[in-house]
């Protein structure tokens, strides 16, 4: 194991077992929720819905916890949110066990499973630079990434095998227990990470917030970061939304072509998370990944203007999700590297909403143009806007000299 390894510390350790648990018992949910949405209603229209209502919390909440994260105990805090989460499981299996599920109850239950998930988001985010040394930080970042996506293509898969031999209520009751483990396992966390004591007189919190959109606006390298979180998800992120509709027009468009796709992608973004877990805290070296990633998007999207053979449509996939795991754990860690601790949550709840709603509206805009124009036409603007943003990045690579050379 690297000597900048972030699971050589053991309270990163910790804190990534728990997450283990944790992140498995989200997805999970969120597929157990969809899942039964449509096993009520078999409509298309209403697993929109759900998966809105699990999405769209995020532009709300994510910026008041934002707040909060830089208030607060963040042990507490993230214990609190864990406990949370499995209440809301442990009550929708009382429910479903003695009731039965209907469309209310499961868009209800899914709209406060969103919003607890959307609370908690910030606050890790402003935990784990607690937990790890500078150096140690895009490797703690990048592993985090493989656990995401990691989880994102098993808990479906145990899910689905737990309701073909048994049913929807051992679901939530795993989802129960692995959040309560979480929690626990966090117990063991120090009871001091707490944001840094703040001078002067005390504030509101929509003071906090103003505070916090005041100091992004002053830091030339945050605008760039969100600017390129925002690009990201009109290009790679609002690709793999799409993805469906990409493989009925470049393969046979069978239900197996898209599966292997979709696993490519999943693939692909594994293989980012490692690849940037292995640098270390140069924050030029980052920056210079985030400039090759973009140009490297534009690359692999080239091919994409005739059909190809399954596989080969999986590699280039598999290679823009890649770029894209690389662009967005790159910017968190260069925001993380360069934000002030006291404002750390505020600037990273702003990063995570930009990087959640980029690809909902990236996705429909995207989407239109090539309902409109034609796939083609829709490639050409994302190439164009893939180029322009890595000669844009090399362009103000000058200017940003003196934070990026600020190493640890």
């Amino acid at each position: 194991m690297s000597s900048h390894s972030a699971l050589r510390n053991p309270l990163y350790r910790r804190y990534f077992t728990a997450s283990a648990f944790a992140t498995l018992g989200v997805w999970m949910t969120r597929f157990l929720y969809g899942w039964l949405v449509w096993d009520v209603t078999e409509s298309f229209f209403w697993v929109g819905v759900a998966s809105s209502a699990l999405l769209l919390p995020s532009l709300i909440i994510t910026p008041i916890f934002g707040v909060i994260s830089d208030r607060i105990n963040l042990r507490t805090g993230v214990i609190v949110w864990l406990a949370a989460q499995a209440t809301i499981t442990l009550f929708s299996w009382i429910i479903f066990y003695g009731v039965g599920h209907s469309l209310p109850f499961l868009l209800a239950m899914t709209l406060l499973f969103g919003m607890t998930a959307a609370a908690g988001s910030p606050l890790r985010l402003t935990l784990i630079p607690k937990l790890v040394t500078q150096d140690e930080l895009p490797n703690a970042v990048g592993w985090g990434a493989m656990l995401f996506n990691t989880s994102r293509i098993l808990a479906p898969a145990l899910a689905a095998f737990a309701l073909q031999w048994a049913s929807a209520s051992w679901v939530f009751i795993f989802g129960t227990v692995l959040f309560v483990s979480a929690a626990l396992i966090n117990v063991g966390l120090p009871k001091n990470l707490v944001p840094t004591p703040r001078d002067g007189p005390k504030t509101s919190g929509w003071q906090d917030f103003v505070a916090g959109l005041s100091y992004c606006w002053s830091m030339p390298m945050i605008q760039l970061l969100f600017l390129l979180t925002l690009t990201n998800s009109q290009v790679a992120r609002s690709l793999m939304e799409l993805l469906p509709a990409l493989s009925g027009t470049l393969t046979a468009g069978r239900a197996s072509d898209l599966a292997f796709i979709t696993g490519s992608a999943g693939a692909g973004s594994i293989i980012g998370g490692w690849f940037i877990s292995r640098q270390r805290g140069s924050r030029e070296r980052l920056y210079l990944i985030l400039m090759l990633a973009m140009a490297g998007t534009a690359l692999l999207l080239v091919p994409m203007y005739r059909a190809w053979p399954v596989w080969t449509v999986g590699l280039f996939i598999a290679g823009i999700s890649g770029l894209m795991t690389l662009l967005g754990t790159g910017s968190q860690i260069l925001l993380q590297l360069i934000t002030e601790d006291g404002k750390r949550g505020r600037v990273m709840s702003l990063w995570l909403t930009i990087a959640l709603a980029g690809p909902a509206f990236g996705a429909l805009i995207m989407g239109s143009l090539a309902e409109l124009g034609g796939l083609p036409t829709m490639l050409t603007l994302m190439i164009v806007i893939s180029l322009a943003s890595a000669l844009w990045l090399k362009w103000r690579l000058p200017k940003h000299a003196g934070t990026l050379q600020h190493d640890v």
